[in-house]
């Protein structure tokens, strides 16, 4: 197998590993603990159906399932069945107040549990923005939220708020719903693209996208319809490894409209090859300018200026076991880099940094 067939079906493997839904598109006895942790403390409510426990910082909790509970929520994907996932954040309001824009569980796990083909999901739950593709929806009350929550999200291991996809499943709740995208899934003539709706496919930016697209700079017209860019990741492009596009930033309600850069989307793709690290394709050429976009999407509403930019988020570690020290550690620690308000010393990037220090994130109380 030639070398580039194998580099896009290492790609397409990796798109299988990010997803996002909303809900408007659905039609015991707990096992011996072991020691509990001396730094956490025992928060659980008597109406709660789990233990949960929050860590002494406050930013961090888990919710101890029983055995039998926490394999068939792996094996069998119930983060993506509506009726259970409702019901454990039904149970996480009894202890919780119903203030956070976001929750987010996450697996006490090393690596993706069998039964699970993604690194990390968003689900909608409402929307009230105009302007950025998607529909207005409310669907809290199903969770036991009074209009607050914005989306759920489950990340697949314990190391994936930092080293996963926590910007890009954060983003799902604005993007994309915007644009006609498409892609391929391999190389050759004769080819016939497909829609790639939730992310940006043959789509240029600024930057890589976090929903994937190629960096615009790097495109040059071969002629007769061919062009060639930088490789690029049509469904991601590297995890938290890469900050927001102007395009991701506008539509999270960052930057202004104007701030936007002119960008080219392609569709009908036709023909692959990858050489040299640039992907050489045959496609039809939209190019994307402010009036273009407005035209699409129509004006967002809140605009820039009146966006929601500062959010909460509830995080909370799905487990069958009580967390260790150095568990507690390893969470509360990517929490504190990711809801850090500044600029860090290491390659990846934090919610402040991937907004150019206009978003924040506050994590737990």
């Amino acid at each position: 197998m030639k070398l580039s067939k194998i580099l896009l079906i290492i790609i397409s493997l990796i798109t299988l590993s990010y997803c996002s839904s909303n809900d408007e598109d659905h039609d015991t006895e707990l096992d011996e603990l072991i020691d509990v942790e001396d730094n956490s403390n025992n928060n659980s409510n008597q109406n709660s159906d789990h233990l949960i426990t929050t860590h002494s910082g406050n930013k961090v909790s888990s919710l101890l399932m029983s055995s039998n509970e926490y394999n068939s929520w792996k094996s069998n994907d119930q983060f993506s069945e509506a009726s259970y996932r409702e019901s454990i954040i039904k149970d996480i309001y009894k202890q919780f107040n119903d203030q956070y824009d976001f929750i987010m569980l996450i697996l006490n796990e090393d690596e993706i549990p069998e039964g699970i083909n993604y690194y990390g999901k968003n689900i909608g739950v409402s929307n009230t923005i105009n302007g950025i593709g998607g529909g207005i929806f409310d669907y809290t009350s199903n969770y036991g939220s009074s209009g607050k929550l914005k989306s759920v999200i489950q990340l697949s291991s314990l190391n994936y708020l930092q080293n996963g996809p926590a910007l890009h499943e954060l983003l799902h709740n604005w993007a994309n719903y915007a644009l006609p995208t498409e892609n391929v899934d391999q190389t050759g003539t004769n080819l016939n693209s497909f829609s790639y709706y939730g992310h940006w496919g043959f789509t240029g930016g600024n930057t890589p996208g976090q929903l994937g697209g190629f960096k615009q700079s790097t495109m040059e017209d071969l002629g007769n319809n061919k062009y060639s860019v930088e490789s690029f990741g049509a469904f991601a492009n590297g995890g938290n490894s890469v900050p927001y596009s102007e395009l991701e930033l506008y539509l999270m309600g960052m930057i202004p409209l104007s701030s936007v850069n002119q960008f080219t989307l392609f569709n009908d793709i036709t023909s692959l090859e990858i050489v040299n690290n640039k992907y050489i394709f045959t496609a039809n050429r939209v190019d994307y300018g402010s009036s273009e976009l407005e035209s699409l999407l129509g004006v967002r509403s809140p605009n820039s200026i009146d966006s929601q930019k500062e959010f909460n988020l509830l995080l909370i570690v799905l487990t069958d076991r009580t967390l260790s020290n150095t568990q507690w550690d390893l969470i509360t620690s990517a929490a504190d880099w990711f809801s850090f308000k500044g600029a860090d010393e290491i390659s990846l990037y934090n919610f402040w940094e991937a907004t150019n220090g206009i978003g924040s994130i506050n994590i737990g109380d």
